[in-house]
Formats: C-alpha cells, sequence, structure tokens
C-alpha cells in the first residue's frame, strides 16, 4: 500500500497486545499527538495479526513482546518473510538489550519499552519508521532501476573506492573482459592492463582523481581474461561525501575495440602509401567517413597553406567554399557506396585566397572490403583555369576585333561607293539653283535634295570614320579643352533643350598631360559617349564626366587588354538602364542599335568611338550593370617627352660587374650567361634559392637574377627575403614565365628593381639589368615586355 503522509492524512495503526488496557493506554498516547492523526486499530492475538497484517491496510504496527506461546519476534519475523514491508515497532515491558539487539536483527525498525512510553516518543518512533521505511523502498527502487540499465546495457558500469579498487561490478563485465563480476572484486583496473599500459593510464587518473574531474572518454587497453586485448573507452564521475571528500568514482567502460582497430588498420594503410605520396607534387589527403582529414603529405601544405599539424584533423569542408558543400556530401555519399570520382572544388587557403583543385577520390577500404574513408589526390589547376580563362577572353577579344575589322573594311567599301553615288546629289543641287529664278517654285524643293545629300555624306565620313580610314592630323591636345569645348557647342545646348531632366556633372583634372590627338575626331568620340549616355536615361538621371592622368596595369571592367603606362582617362558615368550580357559582346559593333525601328540614330556612334580611340593607340573599357547604368571609360596615352621627339633612346646595356643568376632550369641557366657573358658580365649560376643565399653569405654579386617559380617550394621572394637579411643593399631584379603576381609585386615592395616575363631577348634582359645597376630606372614601376 501507499504509506500515508505524517501531517495531513491518517496514520492508520495497528496494535498487536494480548492486553486490552495497554490498547487503551496507546490509544491515549497517540490521542495527545497533534502533529498527525491516527486510527488504531487492535489484534490480541498471534494469529490475528497474521492476518490483518496480510491485507497491508496500516502504515505501522506496534507489536508487543510477549504474545502468549509466541513471541512479538516470531510475528515481526514470520510476516517479514510473507513480505510484509510496513514498519514494524517491538513493545516490550521492561528494557533488554539483547531483545533490542534480536528485534533490530529480524527486522523491526525500532524497540521501546513500555514503562518508559510517552505520547512523544511513540510520536517521534513512529515517524521515524515511517520515514526510514519510505527511503528503504526509494533505495531499493532506485537499486533495482541501476541494475535493470546495468544488466541491459552492452557497457560495463563499474564503482571503485578512493584506492581504485573495485567495489561494485555490473554482470556485462563477462562480455567484455570474461571476468565474472566477483573476480574482479577488490582489484583495481590497472591490474587487468599490459605494464605500460597501466603506468600511462594509472599517471592520468592520479591528475584526475587529484582535481576530483570527471573522467571523459579515456582511451585504455586491458587483458582479456583469454589475454586477448581489449579497447576501452572509460567515462565516470566522482563520488563524494556531504564535505566534498573523494569517496570514488562511478563509471561506464564501453568497448571500443573493432573501432580502435578499424582505425589502426586505416594507419597502417596509411604508412603503406605515405613514402609513395610524400614525394609527388600532388596534394594527398587521407579522411574517414566524416571528411575529418586523417593524413596529408607535404605537397598538400603547398595547395591549402596550412601547416601539416594544422591539416591533421580539420574537416574537408571546412577548407571547401559553401557553395560547393553540397558537392563535397554527394561524392562523400559515392565513396560510401564504393565509387570512384572526379571532380572539381574551390578551396580556401589559410590565407584566404581561394584556388581550383581538380580532385580524385577512391575509397579506402580494409582487409574486409569495408569502407573507412576516402583516399583523394588533389591537384591544383588555378593556373590552367586563369591560362584557359585569359585564353578564352583572348579569343573573345581576337573574335570581337576580326568582327570589328570585317565590317570596317565593309562599312569603308561601302562608303566609297556611296561618295560616287552622293557626288553628283551633293553638286548638282547648287548648279541647278544658279540657274532658277529666285521665286521658282521648285528652289524650296532642291534645297531640300542638297540638305539631304549633306547629311548622307556626314554618314559616310562616319563610316569612314569607324573603318579607321579617315585622315587624322594629330598634335598635342589637352582633352579637357575638347570635353569644354563640346559641352559650350550648339549640338550640346539642343541636346539639353531635348532632355531637361538630365543632370550634368563635371570633374576635369586640371593637372593631367597632353596626348597625341585629333580634335575633331576626339570630339565626335565624346559627341557620341554623351549621346549615348542621355539615350540610356530616357527618364532623366545624372551624367558625370571625368578626366585624371593615372599608371595603369589592368581595365577594371576587363572589356579590353592594355599595355602597362600611364593614360589620360577619360569616363562617363550615367545611371540609367544598363547594358545586357547580350548586348556587351555586341557593344561597338557598327549598325547595332537597340533604338526602335523609326526613330534617329544610324548605329554608328559607339562604333565611331572604338575606330577613333584605337587609331589613338588607345583603348576602351565598360562597366556596366542593368538597371544601374553604365560606365565609359576610354584610356589614351601620355606624351612622353617632347611631343615632337620621335627619337628612342639607345641605352649602352654592356657592362663588367658580377651577376649571380638563380635558376632551377639548366637551360635557362645557360641562356642568361650566354647573353650576360656576352655583354661582358661575370657571371655565376645557381640552381636553387637556397644555393644562392649559402653563396652570397660567403661571395659578393652586383645584381642577382631571380627567377620567381622554382620546384622546391622556395620561389624568388622568399630567397630574396633571405638575401636581405644577409644584404639588405643587395639589388636585383625578377624573372618569370607567369605574369605579375602578387609575390612579384610583394618583392618589389621590399626593394627588387625590376621584373621582366620570359622570355626574354638580349636587349631587355641588358636593359633591365643596367637600368638597376645605374639608378636610371624611372620612378613609375614599368613591366618590361618581349
Amino acid at each position: 500500500m501507499v504509506v500515508s503522509q505524517m501531517q495531513n492524512d491518517i496514520i492508520k495503526t495497528l496494535l498487536v497486545d494480548d492486553d486490552e488496557d495497554d490498547y487503551f493506554i496507546t490509544k491515549d498516547l497517540l490521542s495527545e499527538i497533534k502533529r498527525a492523526n491516527y486510527k488504531l486499530d487492535w489484534a490480541s492475538t498471534y494469529d490475528e495479526a497474521l492476518k490483518i497484517i496480510a491485507r497491508n491496510q496500516h502504515d505501522v504496527y506496534l507489536i508487543d513482546y510477549r504474545l502468549g506461546e509466541f513471541s512479538g519476534l516470531d510475528l515481526i519475523r514470520t510476516a517479514i518473510g510473507n513480505g510484509c514491508s510496513v514498519p514494524m515497532i517491538l513493545l516490550t515491558g521492561q528494557g533488554d538489550s539483547e531483545v533490542d539487539i534480536e528485534a533490530m536483527k529480524v527486522g523491526a525498525m525500532d524497540y521501546l519499552v513500555k514503562g518508559q512510553l510517552d505520547a512523544s516518543s511513540l510520536e517521534r518512533s513512529i515517524r521515524y519508521s515511517i520515514k526510514s521505511k519510505q527511503a528503504e523502498k526509494a533505495l531499493r527502487i532506485s537499486e533495482k532501476r541501476f541494475r535493470d540499465i546495468a544488466i541491459s546495457s552492452s557497457d560495463w558500469i563499474w564503482e571503485v573506492d578512493e584506492e581504485g579498487k573495485y567495489t561494485y561490478v555490473s554482470e556485462n563485465v563477462i562480455d567484455v573482459l570474461g571476468y565474472k563480476p566477483e573476480e574482479l572484486l577488490g582489484k583495481t583496473p590497472f591490474d587487468i592492463m599490459p605494464e605500460k599500459e597501466a603506468e600511462k593510464i594509472k599517471e592520468a587518473f592520479d591528475k584526475i582523481t587529484t582535481r576530483k574531474d570527471n573522467i571523459v572518454d579515456l582511451i585504455n587497453w586491458n587483458v582479456h581474461k583469454n589475454g586477448q586485448l581489449v579497447c576501452l573507452q572509460t567515462s565516470g564521475v566522482p563520488i563524494l561525501d556531504d564535505c566534498g571528500n573523494l569517496l570514488g568514482y562511478r563509471g561506464v567502460d564501453k568497448n571500443i575495440t573493432e573501432r580502435e582497430r578499424a582505425e589502426q588498420m586505416l594507419r597502417q594503410s596509411e604508412e603503406k602509401y605515405r613514402s609513395l605520396v610524400e614525394n609527388i607534387s600532388d596534394g594527398v589527403l587521407t579522411t574517414d567517413l566524416d571528411e575529418k582529414i586523417l593524413f596529408a603529405n607535404r605537397a598538400s601544405v603547398k595547395i591549402f597553406g596550412y601547416l601539416l599539424d594544422e591539416l591533421i584533423g580539420m574537416n574537408l569542408k571546412d577548407i571547401v567554399i559553401k557553395d560547393e558543400l553540397n558537392k563535397v556530401n554527394r561524392e562523400n555519399q559515392k565513396r560510401r557506396n564504393k565509387e570512384d570520382g572526379q571532380y572539381e572544388l574551390t578551396i580556401v587557403r589559410k590565407d584566404g585566397n581561394r584556388r581550383r583543385v581538380f580532385v580524385s577520390a577512391t575509397p579506402l577500404l580494409d582487409n574486409n572490403g569495408v569502407v573507412l574513408g576516402t583516399i583523394a589526390v588533389f591537384t591544383d589547376i588555378s593556373e590552367l583555369k586563369e591560362i584557359e580563362r585569359e585564353k578564352q577572353e583572348l579569343r573573345e577579344k581576337l573574335s570581337r576585333s576580326q568582327r570589328m575589322e570585317s565590317l570596317g573594311i565593309l562599312a569603308g567599301g561601302v562608303a566609297h561607293d556611296l561618295n560616287n553615288i552622293l557626288g553628283p546629289l551633293v553638286a548638282y543641287p547648287e548648279l541647278i539653283k544658279m540657274n532658277l529664278p529666285p521665286d521658282s517654285p521648285i528652289r524650296d524643293k532642291i534645297s531640300k535634295i542638297e540638305n539631304s545629300a549633306q547629311r548622307a555624306s556626314e554618314v559616310v565620313q562616319d563610316l569612314l570614320t569607324m573603318a579607321r580610314r579617315g585622315r587624322y592630323e594629330m598634335v598635342p591636345v589637352n582633352l579637357n579643352e575638347v570635353v569644354e569645348t563640346y559641352l559650350q557647342s550648339p549640338d550640346f545646348f539642343n541636346l539639353k533643350l531635348k532632355c531637361p531632366t538630365v543632370k550634368l556633372k563635371v570633374n576635369l583634372d586640371k593637372n593631367i598631360p597632353k596626348i597625341h590627338g585629333s580634335m575633331p575626331h576626339l570630339s565626335k568620340v565624346i559627341m557620341n559617349l554623351i549621346l549615348n549616355a542621355f539615350d540610356a536615361m530616357p527618364h532623366g538621371g545624372q551624367l558625370v564626366i571625368e578626366t585624371k592622368c593615372e599608371y595603369v596595369e589592368k581595365l577594371i571592367g576587363g572589356y579590353d587588354n592594355i599595355d602597362k603606362g600611364k593614360y589620360v582617362i577619360l569616363t562617363t558615368r550615367d545611371d540609367g538602364v544598363g547594358i545586357s550580357e547580350r548586348d556587351y559582346k555586341r557593344l561597338f559593333e557598327p549598325f547595332y542599335t537597340k533604338k526602335e525601328m523609326g526613330k534617329s540614330g544610324s548605329g554608328l556612334g559607339l562604333a565611331i568611338v572604338y575606330g577613333v580611340i584605337k587609331d589613338h593607340n588607345g583603348y576602351i573599357d565598360v562597366k556596366s550593370r542593368v538597371g544601374h547604368g553604365s560606365d565609359f571609360i576610354i584610356y589614351l596615352p601620355v606624351i612622353e617627352g617632347s611631343p615632337d621627339d620621335d627619337r628612342k633612346e639607345v641605352v649602352d646595356i654592356r657592362g663588367c660587374e658580377k651577376i649571380l643568376v638563380v635558376d632551377d632550369l639548366e637551360e635557362q641557366r645557360e641562356l642568361a650567361t650566354s647573353i650576360l657573358s656576352s655583354l661582358g658580365y661575370n657571371v655565376t649560376t645557381v640552381a636553387d634559392g637556397r644555393r644562392a643565399v649559402e653563396y652570397l653569405k660567403n661571395n659578393d654579386a652586383d645584381i642577382v637574377v631571380l627567377d620567381m617559380i622554382m620546384e622546391d617550394g622556395f620561389d624568388g621572394l622568399d630567397t630574396y627575403k633571405e638575401i636581405i637579411k644577409l644584404r639588405p643593399e643587395q639589388k636585383a631584379i625578377i624573372v618569370s614565365g607567369f605574369s605579375e603576381t602578387g609575390r612579384v609585386k610583394e618583392a618589389e615592395k621590399l626593394g627588387v628593381g625590376k621584373y621582366i616575363r620570359k622570355p626574354y631577348t638580349m636587349q631587355i634582359l641588358g636593359k633591365a639589368i643596367r637600368e638597376v645597376l645605374t639608378h636610371e630606372a624611372t620612378n613609375v614601376k614599368k613591366v618590361v615586355r618581349n
């Protein structure tokens, strides 16, 4: 039954006593108790009491020691043997320590002497007995729950005392280590470990117990009863008394032998291929089924930018860009299905730079064919991709240039024929009007024919300009003057009247240098760019016109290719409708227009711009977003020196200084030696950067010619950094078969005097060396080109 609560409910009590007077005395004592309500029942005989107790209707039993031929101890012993769990208190006429001890042994909760009994002691005894039984019951439930968990779990549950000796071992230990629980009681975990393992784990365990820390996933090897090794993963918590003193530990051991052996097999498999993969130039990674990196070769360090220790333990997904994580997951699933795979990924290096890699992956299997992970080979194809992209851009630009040239040839031919046709139409109206009276009714019609012929003649002139067959008178020109002249012209005034909602903002750099140019043709460029911008803003907007002078290495929009140098830059920026990708590719083609049929415009405006700028050895760039306007940027080369001086500078490239050539390719070292020796220089060559540093520790060189890319991973920048530690003022130039990379620019910032691109000629190499040696290089950085 559920035991009643002490305060609010009635406590049902049974008195077992053969003396009725004792019943009434007890009843009176219970009535004096104010903390609880008692209902007292009475059984006068042993047999009657057993029957009532069997019904389990009371919260506590008060049992007299003497019950005729039986004793109260007999009743308690029999009732408990029949399954009674209700607390029992033994009553006796006089105190007897032997009876007291015996009562406790048979199961009584307390022992009271009738002659000393009062309401307070009786209430205290009943309350103590009921609470003690409740605690016992809760403990039994808890112990049963613990036993059920221990039995049902595949793991082994244990407890140890403060000395590390087992005080409890669940039955599952026989499945894990082959021992019965009683065989381990009194032993320590270290007694069943190999000697060296025991020393290692005991040291770790002592540190944990000193701090009273939890035991978290402590891996340890144990010896099974049959002699085999078993790997356990141990977790546990400290057992503390009320004062925080350590009494021991309680925990669980999980058998991870199969998992550990699988990992060992994986490590052994990696060792088998380590010597092979460490010597290839491609990166090799071994990952587990969750893409955790277990192995990486030295080449991976170069590709991913992380140290070897940093790579191990990282997840491949942390290195791949987010947009390609789904691809990684799909490929991982293929490996789980024992499928090979080849694919491309974009990875993010430790320094934040992105690289494109080609991945060839295959599943890693154990001897039983179980998939343990993936072996993947990573080939850095970033440079190849960049070369492919540049080739594609060049193909597109070449195609566009050829198309423009073809259309220009066609337009030139058409213009030639049209001029022959228009000759009479332009000349004859004037002759006819000379022979007509002033009031002739056909004079006005003849004038209209004359005006139309003149407009047609202007269109033909535009065709010739676009076809780059017009006549140019090239003189020194200030581009600001060309812009200002057009903005003050009647044509622009009329344009503003037609489009009053377009606002104009002009920012002209007053200090721009002059260019070689034709004023009329440049004026036509400005006119067409402005007309184009106004057309792009039918509902109004702002047009910004800017000029400036800058050293340019690369066009931002990438529409055209440009030679590095100093340029006067003209920009027209509108916030109109923008240019679609389809229109962008045909932007400067003649006769291509987005204007509606019947509206003004021949489709030659931007084609004329293109032709004129190319005739001025200039470049065009375009930046645009649909709905966000367009920038047209014109680059015109600055006049260097006197505008009328076309003489080329003659530089004596000979010398007798000491030159150290550093290149990992023998044929390149031989080439440099031949060129420089023929110019009179004293040349020494070495095959890599480290040898160069060693050479300069004991030898001098007036200048070092450094190859940027070298096979051993110690490139020109690395070499130069080490050289200037030895010789801070050492002069050097960088050579490379690649374009001017960020590492080249970093070397230049550190003090490298020049960068030249392979293949180079005698003139290029000799001039670069001479300029660096004699400090004749210009303040503006230039790339010496072949």
